[in-house]
């Protein structure tokens, strides 16, 4: 059956990623299209699907060639500059309206309402029912009440062509469906933009589900077995931000640590208590353990009643533990930071190198670590330039290394010094550096010599290496060579060009050193060979392209702001995080930027409050007999003022084996980053060709699967049916496919595999910006945004939404941006940027002042809502919509057609097509 509107309700949906459409076939269009494209004749549909909790470590699996579609079209301006003032019509979202049936005959009756199927028209209502139909009579000129349509005659006058199933669909809400037709409905985002919808479990065990948008499942209902997840065709797996900056929330847990004697589960809310509560029987295994014998005596030694409310770890899921001495291999180190600053020409002249120091300058006493804590400075261009800090030395000393192959080392003591005793003169040093070298003339970036070593200066004791520079590795080891043409676009291949900074990178990680990349090229770069020294060091990497701090205002006050923000946020040393399952479910691979030690251990030299790892799970038992399916992860580090600490955060999912219960609690936000995560690994195995198949299917096999199964009535009706859990998919896949790591068009090596890299370190919420950024009015903020605790309604990414009398605030992964209009109020231009009129605006305004008035008051409260759940500060800039810099704001709408790609609507025309 087609609809089921006596079942549930189908619950609210988190926003998730979107993907990048097939291309058209249509002609050039230059004005806006009034009726949808035409499409193609339906390919046939495809067969077989993916099953993603069987995939290798390639990730998504490529099954079945796409049909080509002809891309090389004109671009169409979403901003004619023809266009009446008082609105911004869009040229290249399609009408969404319906189209006739496509199984209509020529001359037969169209379906009608509440009808019997009979060969040909369906039963009328209140009339007798013939088994077979009336035959033809002749010369009959137009059916009669109750008499099936007969070959040849007419529609009855006034008809409407629509089928039952569309008419009985206009006629239910959203929430009364279990599925919606794409193809008519637009309007398709959920009223509540929690970012993860919680498991639906029972209240007693609800509560104690703490931080589910840190750690969290693709699906919040886990099929019984393997054999029901493949019929699915839907991901399964866990996204988790292990050491997210909570503050003082997260419960501090003192020895003794209840763990599993056999597999080593912590103790947790979801556990069984038995026996008074004396013992606890493991989610995990199911072996029964003893309680510590510390819980039921007091401080002074007598026996006390058990109080289950007053324990942490049996009443939260994110708890940390203190860790006792053993889980240490030695004594926990002071924070080490050493940080490595190109000093070549090209860094010299933008101006990155007094920034920097600028920087680290200012936030000298913010740098995190006790007592202890230390910091060492080299500069490097084509010779190493060391820096003696040390307390017997007066002043700061150069010493000037100009042979690369094996170079002179000083020792720590002199490079590396305590911050606190020599703070004063760290100051200092970092004041003189842009003058020392404001006159450099060497071009050349000695970044493999620099990094081994600043490696083996500090292996002893581990900590985080900073390099910073402006072109690519051009002498010594590492050195770079030009990568070779990448036209063809669809086998391009991202695999580095050399191991020497893989290979480095791990001889990091087994000294528990991390690299941070912060990369400011004015020319290609290669990311994907210099990136892996961070990738396989659980580092992170930064990207400015074009950079000059006078020149490119905004991506100046970018750097400036985030790396105050690396240089002061919290940071772990010397962590390992493993994931455990129930009995049954099992890891299959990691995502990520670390170091796998075995199939449920990662490595991590350095942990992020910023990063996210994703996890494919695979299904290996059947699960009929468990109610719940547990997932625990450890992370165990050091902190940066030299706590042994273990982080433990616990998971509990309800387990179905109803395929209908399982697509209504699909978690579209984080399958989307789990999908972006994939496609990225088959991006760098394979070539982004097959990973932009495997996006698409990644829509197509769960459609057709649930159409056949639970709407087969929808084939061949022109419907796209979706369940409700899953309308945002194919928005999402659309756009996801736009983006800078998966589009083929006008995206240099560099961006395309820096993108890359942050969908596949990002957390959920970073990722849902980069891929689907927030849109809303400012110009009558004031009557839509009615609850200040909860954001205003949200527009669709589509020019057909602006208007050149309005204002409009787009929340991107990167930046706030302000898209002004040019018949906006002077009134708000004078309220927002205390200006005249729009004429006295400038191109491009980096950052907003506030002002003593109500709409400035709104915008700036707005904004801090929005940044509140974000992991770093964001810069904010307005752009004028007659300017160039306008573009930055309409490359977003990412509805609409561009640069050679389908829209939106387009798009779902495609898919329905391969649906069928």
């Amino acid at each position: 059956m087609m609809f089921n509107p006596g079942g549930p309700p189908a619950p609210g949906l988190n926003n998730g990623p979107p993907l990048m459409g097939v291309p058209s076939t249509q002609t050039p269009v230059s004005d806006p299209p009034t009726q949808p494209p035409p499409v193609n004749p339906p390919p046939p549909p495809p067969t077989g699907a993916g099953n993603f909790s069987r995939l290798g470590p390639s990730g998504l699996k490529a099954k079945r060639p796409i049909p080509s579609y002809n891309i090389n079209q004109p671009s169409v301006s979403p901003v004619p500059n023809n266009l009446p003032p008082n609105a911004l019509p869009v040229s290249t979202a399609q009408p969404a309206g319906p189209s006739p049936p496509s199984n209509m005959p020529p001359g037969g009756m169209p379906p009608q309402p509440n009808m019997a199927q009979y060969p040909g028209m369906p039963h009328q209502p209140n009339t007798p029912q013939y088994p077979g139909g009336m035959p033809p009579q002749p010369g009959m000129p137009s059916p009669q009440p109750g008499m099936p349509p007969q070959p040849g005659m007419p529609l009855e006058p006034g008809t409407p062509m629509v089928d039952p199933a569309t008419q009985r669909m206009r006629q239910m809400s959203l929430s009364d469906r279990s599925y919606i037709n794409l193809m008519e409905h637009r309007s398709i985002f959920p009223k509540d933009e929690k970012l993860t919808c919680l498991p639906p479990l029972p209240p007693d065990l609800l509560t104690h589900n703490k931080y589910p948008e840190h750690f969290c499942s693709t699906l919040n209902v886990v099929p019984s077995s393997s054999s029901i997840l493949s019929k699915l065709k839907v991901p399964f797996g866990l996204v988790i931000q292990p050491f997210k900056d909570l503050g003082e929330e997260v419960p501090i847990v003192t020895p003794p640590i209840p763990r599993c004697k056999v597999c080593r589960t912590y103790v947790n809310p979801y556990v069984q208590l038995n026996d008074g509560a004396r013992r606890w029987k493991c989610n995990i295994c199911a072996r029964l353990n003893d309680m510590p014998a510390d819980y039921f005596y007091g401080e002074d030694g007598r026996r006390v009643p058990f109080d289950v409310a007053s324990r942490p770890e049996l009443n939260c899921s994110l708890v940390e533990y203190i860790a006792p001495s053993e889980y240490t291999t030695r004594p926990p180190q002071g924070a080490v930071y050493l940080y490595l600053i190109d000093v070549s020409i090209g860094a010299v002249q933008s101006g990155m190198v007094k920034m920097a120091c600028k920087v680290l300058g200012e936030e000298i006493d913010s740098i995190p670590g006790d007592s202890r804590r230390s910091i060492g400075i080299i500069c490097f261009s084509s010779k190493l330039h060391y820096f003696n800090l040390h307390k017997n030395s007066g002043q700061p000393q150069m010493l000037v290394v100009p042979d690369l192959d094996e170079p002179f080392i000083p020792t720590i003591d002199e490079l590396i010094v305590n911050i606190k005793e020599e703070k004063q003169k760290i100051k200092d040093l970092l004041a003189i550096i842009p003058t020392v070298f404001a006159d450099s003339k060497d071009p050349d970036c000695a970044v493999g010599p620099v990094l081994k070593a600043a490696k083996e200066l500090i292996f002893r004791y581990g900590g985080r290496l900073t390099l910073l520079m402006s072109r690519s590795p051009s002498i010594g080891e590492g050195t770079v060579k030009k990568r070779a043409d990448t036209s063809k676009l669809e086998g391009l291949s991202l695999s580095p060009l050399d191991d020497f900074y893989k290979t480095l990178a791990l001889e990091c990680t087994q000294k528990q050193v991390t690299v941070d990349l912060f990369l400011f090229p004015n020319d290609n770069m290669d990311v994907p060979t210099v990136s892996t020294i961070s990738q396989f060091s659980s580092g992170s990497v930064y990207y400015y392209p074009q950079y000059h701090y006078e020149k490119n205002p905004l991506m100046a006050e970018k750097f400036v702001t985030e790396f105050r923000h690396y240089v002061v946020r919290p940071i772990a040393f010397e962590a390992v995080l493993r994931i455990r399952c129930t009995s049954g479910v099992n890891i299959h691979s990691f995502f990520g930027n670390c170091f796998v030690r075995a199939h449920d251990l990662i490595a991590l030299a350095n942990v992020s409050p910023d990063v996210a790892f994703g996890v494919q799970i695979s299904i290996d038992d059947n699960l009929h007999e468990s109610k719940l399916a547990i997932f625990q992860s450890a992370l165990l580090f050091t902190s940066a003022k030299g706590d042994r600490r273990i982080r433990v955060h616990t998971l509990a999912l309800p387990i179905s084996s109803d395929p209908q219960t399982i697509y209504n609690n699909l978690n579209i936000d984080a399958s989307i980053s789990i999908l972006a995560k994939m496609a990225v690994e088959k991006s760098n195995s394979a070539s982004l060709g097959d990973a932009r198949e495997a996006l698409q299917y990644a829509v197509v096999d769960p459609l057709i699967k649930y159409r056949t199964d639970y709407c087969p009535a929808a084939k061949g009706s022109g419907q796209l049916a979706v369940p409700v859990s899953q309308r945002l998919l194919p928005l999402y896949i659309s756009s996801l496919l736009k983006s800078k790591a998966f589009r083929l068009q006008n995206v240099s090596v560099d961006d395309r595999y820096f993108a890359m890299l942050q969908f596949k370190t990002l957390p959920i919420e970073e990722i849902m910006l980069m891929i689907y950024p927030r849109l809303f009015s400012l110009h009558n903020l004031a009557e839509t945004w009615t609850d200040k605790n909860t954001v205003p309604p949200r527009l669709p990414l589509t020019a057909e939404k602006l208007t050149r009398q309005g204002a409009f605030l787009l929340q991107t992964h990167e930046h706030f941006i302000v898209w002004i209009g040019r018949h906006v109020s002077d009134i708000f231009v004078n309220s927002i940027y205390n200006a005249a009129s729009y004429n006295d605006l400038p191109e491009l305004k980096v950052g907003i002042e506030h002002h003593d008035n109500a709409i400035s008051d709104l915008l700036h409260d707005l904004i801090s809502l929005l940044a509140k759940v974000r992991e770093v500060p964001t810069t904010i800039v307005s752009v004028r919509e007659d300017t160039r810099s306008g573009s930055m704001f309409l490359q977003h709408l990412v509805e609409d057609r561009s640069d050679g790609q389908i829209s939106y609507y387009e798009f779902l025309q495609k898919i329905q097509q391969q649906v069928g």
